[in-house]
């Protein structure tokens, strides 16, 4: 926890001897055969510092051994609930299934920049449980009438985590769209407008709540992606769509960053290092239609600059 909770102030070079020395114990664990969820736990979060930090390819190799040491303790089987389980408690089986989520978050972000790269996970199933709210994790109270799954629509009662999740999964059925080149085209095409329709309605909850939210910048990327995969469109019907459904997600980091730069959120504590491809990818879409349908989508600058400060908390945003 003390290394995620490093920011770069004074010394520059995330690659410290705190995180020499804890990769080298992970090293020796994993050779020693020992097993455990803490050190799983402790391997996502070494994993999300090195995200954080743009430490590749450390960050993608990282984020598949949080995979395949996730899937050689079978916690991968834990996206459903296991009712007779004697052993396992549901609060037990949320705190594993939670660990596998955030795994399969960290390997769709760790290809967002590449989508036609294979992931390490699979996709998980349509009766796949989210997390439980945080709240209700917390007091360890985990009841099955709280849960949702990947399939469910999309409700504010999720918590943030579950959002978080759901845009991720969406994310990763994203990439799986744009790489078949198999399906036939109608299919094809019909899948694209589902898909765009879930992600859509998920902004659109999120976006009630009002905050920097990790899963607006996932599921915002995903809509970009979607109907940009080459980041290279600039036919008239893809003009229309930027100013119709673009135009908000390219604004959006504007106004939310400037609004934890402003103060309104502590910046060294709540900020998440999933917001700096958002934002660079908000600008790369602004800085090429601006040239053909002006500034209608807003100033580069500005989305330039909101990196800059992040790049304060995150490495990552200075790297992008």
């Amino acid at each position: 926890m003390k290394l995620v909770g490093w920011s770069p102030e004074n010394n520059n070079d995330p690659k410290s001897p705190s995180y020499l020395a804890i990769k080298r114990t992970l090293a020796e664990t994993e050779v020693a055969g020992i097993f455990s969820l803490q050190l799983l736990q402790a391997t996502i979060l070494v994993t999300l510092y090195e995200v954080g930090h743009a430490i590749y390819p450390a960050a993608y190799i990282s984020a598949g051994t949080c995979a395949r040491y996730a899937l050689a303790q079978g916690i991968d089987a834990y996206m459903t609930i296991d009712l007779n389980n004697a052993v396992m408690t549901l609060l037990d089986q949320e705190e594993k299934r939670r660990a596998w989520w955030a795994i399969l978050i960290l390997d769709r972000f760790v290809n967002i920049g590449y989508p036609k790269r294979a992931l390490t996970t699979h996709d998980p199933a349509s009766d796949a449980l989210l997390p439980a709210d945080d709240a209700i994790f917390d007091q360890g109270s985990v009841t099955l009438d709280q849960l949702y799954t990947v399939s469910s629509s999309a409700e504010p009662n999720m918590g943030p985590f579950a959002k978080l999740c759901q845009a991720s999964f969406l994310l990763g059925c994203v990439f799986r769209h744009i790489c078949d080149l198999t399906a036939e085209r109608a299919m094809h095409q019909e899948e694209g407008i589902q898909l765009s329709n879930r992600l859509q309605a998920l902004l659109k909850v999120l976006e009630k709540e009002n905050q920097i939210s990790s899963a607006t910048a996932i599921c915002s990327s995903a809509l970009m992606t979607l109907h940009d995969p080459n980041s290279a469109r600039i036919d008239p019907m893809h003009l229309d769509f930027a100013k119709g459904m673009l135009k908000p997600a390219a604004e959006e980091p504007s106004q939310s960053v400037a609004d934890f730069l402003a103060a309104k959120i502590d910046y060294q504590a709540h900020p998440s290092p999933l917001l700096a491809h958002w934002i660079y990818q908000a600008a790369t879409v602004v800085g090429r239609l601006n040239v053909y349908i002006g500034d209608d989508l807003g100033k580069i600058e500005n989305l330039m600059a909101r990196l800059e400060h992040l790049n304060r908390r995150w490495l990552v945003a200075g790297n992008s």
